[in-house]
């Protein structure tokens, strides 16, 4: 049973261009599923609607809708901005598909403060939230907007310009892990990776 009154939608970010991997890297297989596999299973278990931000529709097979990014080349803000544009619900799971360690215990944990604010984030580390890895409301979008009009890219940018709450994360917590926030980049970031997913 879902843990939340307000209906949700869950945007999966699967449009990086996976240049220091050398290949797709949502599409490696940890284990028994794909990479972005693991993400989506947990937006699933949490959202009503789901969206996935690529612009590879063959290279991702699933029936959820498919939404490219309206400014391409612009990194993850792309992404988002467009698929909180197309989101049903005000409230949005956003997480990257590289983010394989991450549970639905977190976004219980963040849900908690869904209001009154407009974008809730973890941080593992004083001083660094995980922008891709969050809740957004709609309201967050004319100020992305304008900071794409601007040549604002850099996601971080956003946090003092909304109702920004950003929640510690660590060992504390029982759904928390030495890797939580492991982000997989390059075949390195391959190794060591815990048995949950092997």
């Amino acid at each position: 049973m879902r843990e939340h009154q307000p209906k949700i939608t869950g945007i999966l970010l699967a449009g990086g261009q996976s240049r220091r991997m050398g290949r797709d890297k949502g599409m490696i297989l940890i284990g028994k599923q794909l990479m972005y596999q693991y993400p989506l299973n947990v937006l699933e278990s949490l959202c009503d609607e789901i969206l996935i931000s690529t612009c590879k529709p063959m290279e991702i097979e699933e029936e959820y809708e498919q939404v490219c990014d309206k400014v391409p080349g612009i990194g993850p803000i792309g992404g988002v901005v467009t698929c909180l544009e197309r989101s049903s619900n005000d409230l949005n799971i956003i997480l990257s598909y590289d983010l394989p360690l991450v549970n639905r215990e977190l976004f219980i944990a963040l849900l908690k403060y869904s209001s009154p604010f407009d974008l809730i984030l973890p941080a593992a580390s004083p001083g660094r939230p995980e922008p891709l890895c969050g809740i957004y409301r709609k309201s967050t979008i004319p100020v992305m907007q304008q900071m794409i009009d601007l040549g604002i890219f850099a996601m971080h940018k956003l946090i003092p310009q909304v109702r920004a709450k950003i929640l510690p994360v660590g060992t504390a917590d029982s759904f928390f892990h030495d890797q939580f926030f492991k982000n997989i980049n390059t075949e390195s970031d391959l190794s060591g990776l815990p048995d949950q997913l092997l």
